[in-house]
């Protein structure tokens, strides 16, 4: 790993193929999530380093508050490093065991992974295995459930797939397959019913072993008794999505997303959010929120007995340690109102007022004039009717009016100018 890049703060989980270190990127002060995989005859399941050189330019493209990005490689003679974007919060496999979700959180999470398995069907890269473990979950500061997903397309630089990846993998998949975005529908559905459950579908050790588990399994029935506060539309489109043949399921992603947004309720929006950060030196804790107990869960005198969602392997304390650690520091107390929005609303009624005396001072000044005109006019006119006129003085008159011009004329025009 380049010291000078990124410096590991703390390892939080211990993969199949890698161990996974909070880190913190030298030059911007950002916590990022550093994989330093194993050598190949440590682990009974490597990555190909050569082809993750390869993903890695249209896996860098990838990019969604949903979506934990690849930000780099860090090849070395001694060690291979995946660096991506880091989020804090618990991956789903660990939250399921800590906390049931509500049916509107279950909802929401659902909404979110679609919208980001939907980004991989825009560019045609499919995730490959959105199993529950790459899945984190964390509690938004805007409020709600907050979801990520992790490790986009790094199952494709896999030869051997761990168990967990086989008990969610697309029966196609298991028959040889490549990862298509029906079979992350597939893969997607099956970590929903796990966090909605704690408990995995389908179990074993071998494909075969699986494959009969799932045959065996229908997602309506045992959603009914598991988890009887879910509503039907939602239970349905689960089981719709866990079809195992994919002629059966959604043909793509856009189409899973508007039916499952038609069956919320009315006046629900799905608003994006930016996936809540790790502030630098923020102290570790677990995720906020008490979950509610899981007895009601299996209460129903004819619910199937639930299966771990964990391998026996995997209840060690080094295998299930993970991002759950890590959570974000909490909101900040709401400000108060400055007062100077008080004096804000003074000066804005007072701006209002001269806007109005701006048009309506020349309206009264045209008024004005107007008035006095027909005074002085009526004055005019009075002495010349009030006095009488003998019959030289009325010649006189006659021939003055001929001569002079009439008063009429001077008022209209002082009217127009």
């Amino acid at each position: 790993m380049q010291p000078d890049q990124f410096q590991p703060e703390k390892i939080i989980a211990a993969g199949p193929s890698a161990k996974v270190y909070r880190g913190v990127e030298t030059m911007t002060g950002r916590k990022v999530l550093i994989k330093a995989l194993m050598e190949d005859h440590e682990t009974a399941h490597p990555l190909d380093r050569e082809r993750l050189q390869q993903l890695a330019p249209s896996l860098m493209q990838m990019r969604h508050p949903h979506i934990a990005g690849l930000t780099t490689l860090l090849p070395t003679e001694d060690e291979f490093a995946i660096v991506s974007e880091f989020m804090p919060g618990m991956n789903a496999r660990s939250f399921d065991t800590e906390r049931r979700p509500s049916p509107t959180d279950l909802r929401a999470l659902a909404v979110q992974l679609m919208h980001a398995l939907l980004v991989g069907e825009q560019l045609r890269q499919p995730h490959g295995d959105p199993k529950p473990s790459n899945l984190i979950i964390a509690d938004h500061p805007g409020g709600g459930l907050f979801l990520q997903v992790q490790d986009w397309g790094l199952s494709l630089a896999r030869q051997m797939h761990p168990p967990e990846t086989l008990w969610f993998r697309a029966p196609e998949l298991h028959a040889g397959g490549q990862p298509t975005t029906q079979s992350d529908l597939f893969t997607a559905a099956g970590s929903l019913y796990c966090i909605a459950t704690n408990t995995a579908p389908a179990q074993g050790t071998t494909v075969e072993e699986v494959m009969r588990d799932w045959q065996a399994f229908n997602a309506s029935h045992v959603l009914s008794h598991l988890r009887p506060d879910l509503d039907p539309p939602l239970r349905d489109w689960l089981a719709w999505l866990l079809n195992l043949a994919p002629q059966q399921r959604p043909q793509s992603v856009a189409q899973a997303l508007d039916v499952l947004m038609l069956s919320m309720h009315t006046g629900f929006t799905y608003m994006p959010q930016q996936a809540p950060v790790m502030a630098p030196g923020t102290q570790t804790a677990q995720l906020v929120g008490a979950a509610p107990s899981r007895a009601a869960m299996s209460a129903h005198p004819g619910a199937p007995k639930p299966k771990p969602a964990l391998p026996k392997s995997a209840l060690a304390p080094t295998s299930t340690s993970n991002a759950a650690a890590d959570t974000y520091p909490p909101a900040a107390a709401p400000k108060q109102v400055p007062r100077s929005r008080l004096l804000a609303a003074v000066v804005l009624n007072l701006a209002a007022l001269t806007v109005i005396g701006f048009f309506v001072w020349p309206i009264i000044q045209k008024s004005i004039p107007s008035v006095e005109v027909s005074t002085a006019v009526s004055s005019e006119k009075t002495p010349a009717i009030a006095i009488p006129l003998d019959t030289s003085d009325k010649t006189k008159a006659a021939s003055t009016a001929a001569v002079m011009p009439t008063p009429a004329p001077a008022v209209t025009d002082a009217k127009v100018h």
